[in-house]
């Protein structure tokens, strides 16, 4: 007997339309239960406000004023230490708003001496360089600010250090900057040179070097200290490129424990160039309790269908990956992957967590502009049913440039094509860094998948 019938025997009647109506709306409830189901992006652990370039800028400018920076200038008007100084000039008064920026300018030596931008400037004489006692050796702690929002410290030096003052440094720089949700700048640049070079070794011993009829190979490195937020370091630092630095031999690394600022996800259309015949992807998933679909389109939610005949053959994965600018490169063997499980339970109408494992995400590479990885499905693993997989990717350490060992001099060496103690210096930065990325514990990826195991 239908519901037209029924009512009829009842002595009701049935209003033309309404019998259709009911009869529809007892066989969708007697169907499958309907389910909608999301991808969402985790939210991102570093705030947009150091990400960004803030609106108005406080720079602080800040120039080693010890004898051994007069070889950069000792009659090289021309040199790139020079272009780079002008260039500095320049970034600082086109950055930003001008109507919002503020620069002063230091020189600095065992304490900071304020000086007028008609003073910076003659940082391109070596007149600048023979300030007296308080100038004769660098200490870079002793030019660090507070960290603000809107400020941004440039710190201009050969970074020549004696090995506990690297150590001095590098903690001053963790502490005060990388721990409160600041970033590190370290452009490396070489230069023309013709002088003396200082506080070499345990000993502090001194050589002339000359790069006259050299290579720029041969060239002496000075580097440039961006101290600020993200947003801020990266700015000056592509003001530069766009001044004029693009044209110099460079190398530019940011310390900041936050590698990308949204994570990558699955293409909701599926996989590229899947073409297996044991693996089908669906619009929906339909097992006859449920049907299961995206709760729009573009959710970047993988669907798949499998049984006990689909391979265990690994299928490649390819999706788009856009780091931060600048920042140092992930260790591509070193990602963690954290994978929850769960499963549609018709009782409760909704998906809860259980222990299996259907996918297998393995071979991870990070390139500059995607993220490989293979995905292999365990059909065995599974029960008839419809389950949810998150893949939630995280990094644990980060590369190291393959330029700081070759710029680098060893305790003692008298090289003047390379900076004594630049290594330890910047793996010090490097750990720091780790160590806090470890801590915010960052997703550079989050993968969704549906599966339904027939």
């Amino acid at each position: 007997m239908n519901v037209t019938d029924w009512l009829m025997s009842q002595g009701q009647r049935i209003p033309a339309g309404l019998g259709a109506i009911a009869t529809a709306f007892l066989l969708t409830a007697c169907g499958p239960q309907q389910q909608q189901i999301s991808c969402e992006s985790p939210a991102p652990k570093a705030a947009a406000a150091n990400l960004n370039p803030s609106s108005d800028i406080q720079l602080s400018v800040l120039i080693d004023g010890t004898p051994s920076m007069q070889g950069y200038v000792n009659g090289l008007s021309d040199s790139r230490y020079n272009k780079t100084l002008q260039l500095i000039d320049s970034a600082s008064s086109t950055g930003w708003n001008r109507a919002g920026t503020s620069v002063k300018y230091y020189r600095f030596g065992t304490q900071k001496q304020p000086i007028d931008r008609e003073t910076y400037l003659r940082a391109q004489l070596p007149a600048f360089y023979q300030g007296g006692a308080n100038f004769s050796v660098s200490r870079i702690d002793a030019a660090l600010s507070e960290p603000s929002p809107d400020g941004l410290s440039v710190i201009v030096t050969d970074l020549y250090q004696k090995d506990a003052d690297v150590r001095l440094v590098q903690n001053q720089l963790a502490q005060r900057f990388l721990e409160k949700g600041q970033a590190i700048g370290v452009l490396g640049v070489k230069s023309e040179f013709k002088g003396s070079i200082y506080d070499v070794g345990l000993t502090g011993q001194s050589f002339t070097y000359s790069t006259a009829s050299k290579s720029s190979q041969s060239f002496h490195p000075f580097y440039v200290i961006l101290l600020g937020s993200y947003g801020n370091v990266n700015r000056f630092f592509e003001q530069l490129k766009r001044n004029g630095l693009s044209d110099v031999e460079h190398q530019f690394e940011i310390f900041y424990p936050q590698p990308i600022q949204q994570p990558a996800m699955l293409d909701p259309n599926g996989i590229k160039g899947n073409s297996r015949k044991d693996l089908i992807q669906p619009k929906a998933l339909n097992d006859g309790q449920v049907v299961v679909r995206k709760q729009n389109a573009q959710d970047p939610v993988q669907f798949f269908v499998m049984s006990s005949k689909t391979q265990a053959t690994p299928l490649p994965v390819e999706i788009p990956y856009k780091p931060l600018d600048n920042v140092l490169p992930l260790d591509p063997t070193a990602i963690a992957v954290k994978a929850t499980a769960e499963q549609y339970q018709k009782k409760s109408k909704n998906f809860q967590p259980i222990n299996a494992q259907g996918i297998q995400l393995t071979d991870w590479k990070v390139a500059p502009q995607s993220i490989q990885f293979q995905s292999k499905f365990q059909a065995d693993a599974l029960e008839k049913g419809i389950y949810r997989f998150t893949f939630d990717a995280s990094p644990s350490d980060l590369a190291e440039p393959a330029w700081w060992a070759k710029w680098n001099a060893s305790e003692g060496s008298l090289s003047g094509d390379k900076t004594n103690n630049l290594l330890p210096f910047l793996r010090g930065l490097r750990l720091s860094t780790v160590e806090l990325m470890k801590q915010q514990n960052p997703v550079i990826a989050r993968l969704c998948y549906a599966i339904q195991k027939k």
